[in-house]
């Protein structure tokens, strides 16, 4: 499957973009993993928006539902 990762700097604007071919959602997001130390980032799949994984992959709080 091909997905899109959106860099978000602190103020959530795009600082750049990579396209990632991975098997499902969940490889998806563990190379995601490996990209937050720097930004936040987003996962899509087309239009659809898979998750988000904050930076530094920080600990989630309840206003987080769709990061991971």
């Amino acid at each position: 499957m091909n997905y899109r990762f959106y860099c978000l700097d602190s103020s959530e604007r795009i600082v750049s973009t990579k396209d990632v071919a991975a098997r499902d959602d969940l490889a998806a997001l563990l190379e995601a993993e490996k990209d937050c130390e720097e930004f936040a980032v987003e996962i899509w799949q087309g239009v659809r928006r898979v998750a988000r994984v904050k930076l530094g992959n920080a600990p989630l709080e309840a206003q987080d539902r769709m990061s991971l």
